[in-house]
């Protein structure tokens, strides 16, 4: 049991109240005097694109895979979609059973794995970004396979890797969520994705773009999209191009796209079967191609307030919207009775802690931070 006096935002203010529950919150109860006037409590982040942290790979197996939940929890992520990169069927089935093990056995201290986010394999080649060269056309039984295994949330795919539109039928049946992301696709081809409920996977990186004439996916999602990711690192999207999307994308959230990398010192790591290289706060391939972050949760948060973010939106981007996206909301995404005890816990506007079903996880030092 937890009970915890904090201030939590509400109708546009922050409001003191003492919480108190287990792993889920049982009371909400109104305070007039606080006696910690700084603490501050918003809904726990759910991160849907993380291929690693702590120097731990998603690709690397279960002790990778359970490294990672605990340094992501201790920098400011109270849920994440462990991320794949494009690779051998085999060595995919491998992240799915790992994922499988962890959530079955979930570790204390650490945060929650709401499951595997496949970034590929079916890709497009022209848009590889920093994906291994292994894309392939969709094939449905493999597909099916990963589907009915219930740990697979999200599939990033490129329209022109299903030329048969097997996809969306397939994913509708297993609860899956498509997104669109490593692709050449035109804006028709997009926009008609789009309307069948289709996301956008780290929205204006590794895709066609916003142009006046021949637009793509970007254009497409600014125009069209209900729920996109958007990298909130302060590398991969330049604050313009996140205040337009803003404006345009009513349940935009925020992701990480973090490898492991994130929260560790400049040098090379692992993403899949690629070497990738940390200097400042990028991460990059050897020929300079960005490859996924090191920015931690607590990171975007303060990125975000310096974009001028209010504490609303940040509530919203970086936890109810994902966790409706996951269609996980009934139990997270917002600080109410009944909700799951997931916080990040404020020091004014620095974030401090991580709450993971009513436990506290003290913030360690971000070694990526520059």
């Amino acid at each position: 049991m937890f009970e915890l006096e904090a201030a939590i935002w509400q109708s546009g203010q922050w409001h003191t109240v003492v919480i108190s529950g287990s792993t889920t919150i049982e009371s909400i109860v109104p305070r007039h005097e606080s006696q910690h006037p700084e603490r501050r409590l918003l809904p726990g982040c759910i991160d849907c694109h993380v291929h690693g942290g702590g120097g731990a790979d998603v690709m690397s197996g279960e002790g990778a895979l359970r490294e990672m939940l605990q340094v992501h929890a201790s920098l400011g992520v109270s849920g994440l979609v462990a991320t794949t990169v494009t690779a051998s069927d085999h060595a995919i089935n491998q992240v799915i059973d790992a994922a499988t093990r962890v959530m079955a056995a979930p570790d204390s201290g650490s945060a929650r794995l709401f499951g595997v986010h496949l970034e590929g394999p079916y890709l497009s080649p022209e848009r590889l970004g920093a994906q291994p060269p292994e894309t392939r056309l969709v094939e449905v039984d493999r597909v099916e396979g990963w589907f009915d295994s219930g740990i697979v949330r999200i599939l990033t795919y490129a329209p022109e890797a299903d030329p048969d539109h097997q996809l969306p039928a397939l994913a509708k049946r297993y609860g899956v969520r498509l997104q669109l992301g490593h692709t050449n696709c035109s804006y028709a081809q997009a926009a008609l994705r789009i309307s069948q409920g289709q996301g956008v996977t780290h929205l204006y990186n590794a895709m066609s773009g916003v142009s006046h004439r021949g637009g793509g996916l970007a254009l497409a999602s600014l125009c069209h999209s209900e729920f996109a990711e958007l990298i909130c690192d302060g590398v991969h999207v330049d604050p313009p191009a996140v205040h337009l999307a803003r404006k345009a994308i009513s349940k935009l959230y925020v992701v990480s796209d973090a490898t492991a990398a994130a929260g560790m010192p400049d040098g090379p790591y692992q993403l899949g079967a690629l070497t990738v290289y940390k200097k400042g706060d990028s991460v990059r391939l050897a020929d300079g191609t960005l490859a996924g972050s090191a920015v931690s949760g607590r990171r975007m948060v303060t990125l975000a307030r310096e974009w001028g973010f209010g504490w609303q939106e940040i509530a919203n981007r970086f936890s109810t919207y994902p966790a409706q996206w996951l269609q996980v909301d009934d139990q997270f995404g917002a600080i109410r009775v009944g909700a799951a005890a997931d916080f990040l816990e404020l020091d004014g506007e620095a974030p401090v802690a991580t709450w993971v079903a009513g436990q506290r996880i003290t913030h360690r030092l971000d070694l990526s931070e520059p």
